[in-house]
């Protein structure tokens, strides 16, 4: 799962989805009072699990199907949008000031940490990124994300990242220059392959 936040003008995050991290959400939360959680589940199937969560920990929420055709907010103003919609992850990326990018810290492999990036925006991520380690190397090599071995850290980097306006963009700016260092990489990687092919047709070698 993906916390993001996405409201007009107010201290923005996003992050991963578990039980635990409702506390850490509530300490942020009393720290900038304007926080503003949208919840985006990768698999919109699981959303009655997750409003069970959100019921249990005592938020207001507001599904993201169910708002007014005409965009007006809810009333009493909710906590958490849960986006049980599909297709929108990346608007809502767009929207984040921080992106924790999920299935880093409790389980392995991690989510891909490119497109947030490339959006400019400062990334959080778990030590469990072994599907991305090129993609790390490279983020981490530029200083375009800060990445953590527990749930202390996740809350120490966000709430740093929170209260340092000029640092989320510096940050941001770091990461989306390391994106683009490495656009078209992969039309170099087709045109060196049909070259090798060449020239094994024609029976000469390439260097």
């Amino acid at each position: 799962f993906t916390w993001i936040t996405a409201q007009g003008n107010t201290y923005r995050i996003a992050y991963a989805f578990m039980k635990q991290d409702t506390d850490a959400y509530r300490g942020l939360k009393a720290r900038y009072p304007a926080l503003f959680l949208v919840l985006v589940p990768r698999h919109a199937e699981r959303t009655r699990q997750v409003l069970g969560e959100l019921r249990r920990g005592g938020f207001r929420w507001v599904q993201r199907s169910r708002l007014a055709g005409d965009g007006a907010p809810p009333e009493p103003p909710p906590d958490v949008m849960l986006v049980d919609t599909t297709g929108e992850l990346r608007d809502f990326y767009a929207h984040a000031s921080v992106i924790f990018v999920g299935k880093s810290l409790t389980e392995k492999g991690g989510q891909n940490p490119i497109e947030p990036a490339a959006l400019g925006k400062p990334v959080v991520v778990g030590p469990n990124m072994q599907n991305f380690l090129p993609v790390m190397d490279d983020l981490l090599s530029a200083n375009a994300v800060v990445q953590v071995q527990d749930e202390a850290g996740l809350y120490a980097a966000l709430d740093g990242l929170l209260g340092d306006a000029e640092r989320r963009d510096a940050m941001g700016r770091r990461a989306a220059a390391a994106v683009d260092a490495h656009r078209g990489a992969v039309s170099q990687s087709v045109e060196r392959i049909l070259a090798l092919l060449d020239a094994k047709r024609e029976g000469g070698e390439v260097t």
